[in-house]
């Protein structure tokens, strides 16, 4: 069975290989990373997504006892019966089925009793739509470029029309991703007030119940919280920041999120970096005064953080000390650590606190219009198109469409509370309102 594995080159370029128990890379697979996603620019990120896909399939290819390239130098293509069925396998969620197939093999009576109350029937997990759909788009993609590369010396009309048959049937057969007009549940549910600040709370370094001991690891955990809820920046923006990326002193406090991508002084083999555009970010006086004791009083005084520039590093003394904070520590070790203290916390999850703070950014430019009509000195109003500019700077978008699906919960809450108001109350206040204009023309007649 092939597992992915990530090589790390001299010029620090992440390499992501499928390597067989043989300790040899899958030769087709390679030459399809090669020369064709490394070549169109691919991120790491992308290939390493891809090779999972088409691991998925090779498992379909060796339940069936079938070698497609072999097949396709033939002039074998795929129907619609071997479609359907490699659909139906990559819709399989094969790590959840190694798990129910575990705990059904654990003490499971033979012998079922018609006398017995009826139970539930397993059924077989399955991915989502959109990771189904994924699934699929690479495997065809890598599915076309064995076909080309099998006919490639026998090279004929009809044989490109069978193959482009084989790639537009395939691709018809693809699961309907999840539509625009679909929420999804996760990033479109809106938690309780106050629970991002009761987290914020028991995150914060000299809490009771933290739930870390060592005194540099909680100083830096919250300092990494506080750089999300403030800034809403994503869990690879925040593992990728710099100190040479940062002004922490003057009139201009400020970090860049910069794009770190193959960066030969990182050691990690998955890179956590930035998906959105490069920027720069104002920071508060308590957020620069927050990073530079960080850096001062703990990350200096660990060994091994001045081999690289990255500033969240391990405190847990190991063969990993001093190193960059890896995204799978982040994500496996410090969140569900935070999350178990409390069981309120379990809905919260890293990319939620870029939702939440797109919503109260959200109240922030209604407070400020609401200001600005009123008439205080210092406040302008802030149109629809100046706020989705100032979005996307913030967010690093490339377009002002990417941050809608950010503002889809302050809208879907502010039309449930107008929704809830009474009509009356509502007719009240204008007749308030109406009353008060009149009043006004009175006295300037």
């Amino acid at each position: 069975m092939y597992k992915p594995q990530i090589l790390i080159f001299a010029n620090g370029e992440r390499y992501p290989i499928l390597i067989g128990c043989d300790e040899m890379p899958h030769f087709h697979i390679t030459l399809w990373v090669t020369s064709k996603l490394r070549s169109a620019g691919k991120a790491e990120a992308t290939i390493s997504n891809k090779l999972e896909h088409v691991k998925c399939f090779l498992g379909w290819q060796k339940k069936n006892q079938r070698n497609l390239y072999s097949e396709f130098q033939q002039g074998e293509f795929l129907g619609t019966d071997d479609i359907e069925n490699i659909k139906s396998y990559l819709a399989i969620d094969i790590s959840q089925s190694k798990a129910v197939a575990r705990r059904g093999s654990k003490g499971r009576n033979k012998v079922v009793s018609i006398a017995e109350a009826p139970k539930l029937i397993d059924v077989t997990p399955s991915v989502g739509r959109n990771h189904h759909y994924n699934r699929m788009t690479s495997v065809i993609e890598y599915l076309i470029f064995i076909a080309k590369l099998a006919v490639k010396h026998n090279p004929s009309p009809h044989l490109s029309r069978k193959i482009n048959k084989m790639e537009k049937e395939f691709k018809a057969a693809r699961p309907k991703g999840k539509g625009k007009n679909v929420l999804d549940d996760k990033d479109s549910r809106t938690l309780p007030d106050g629970l991002v600040k009761d987290f914020m709370q028991i995150a914060h370094y000299d809490h009771v119940n933290n739930p870390f001991q060592q005194e540099e690891t909680r100083f830096r955990n919250y300092l990494m919280f506080h750089l999300m809820e403030r800034h809403g920046i994503r869990s690879g923006e925040l593992l990728s920041l710099k100190l040479t990326n940062m002004t922490l002193h003057g009139s201009k406090k400020s970090f860049w999120v910069k794009r770190t991508h193959d960066d030969i002084y990182d050691s990690r083999k998955k890179q956590r970096v930035p998906k959105t555009r490069e920027r720069k970010l104002r920071i508060s006086d308590k957020t620069a005064e927050l990073l530079d004791k960080y850096i001062r009083d703990y990350r200096s005084k660990t060994p091994g953080s001045k081999k690289h520039p990255y500033l969240f590093v391990v405190h847990r003394k190991g063969n990993t000390l001093g190193q960059p904070v890896s995204g799978s520590t982040f994500d496996n070790t410090i969140v569900p650590a935070m999350k178990a203290v409390d069981e309120k916390f379990a809905d919260i999850h890293p990319h939620y606190f870029r939702h939440d703070w797109n919503e109260r950014y959200s109240d922030k430019i209604d407070s400020n219009n609401e200001l600005a009509a009123a008439g205080v000195k210092g406040y302008t109003h802030i149109d629809g198109g100046k706020e989705a500019k100032m979005r996307m700077h913030q967010m690093g978008h490339s377009s002002e469409e990417s941050g809608k699906i950010y503002n889809q919960r302050h809208i879907a809450r502010k039309s449930n509370e107008v929704s809830l108001q009474e009509q009356d109350e509502l007719n009240k206040k204008v007749e308030e309102v109406r009353k008060e204009s009149k009043r006004q023309r009175g006295c300037n007649e």
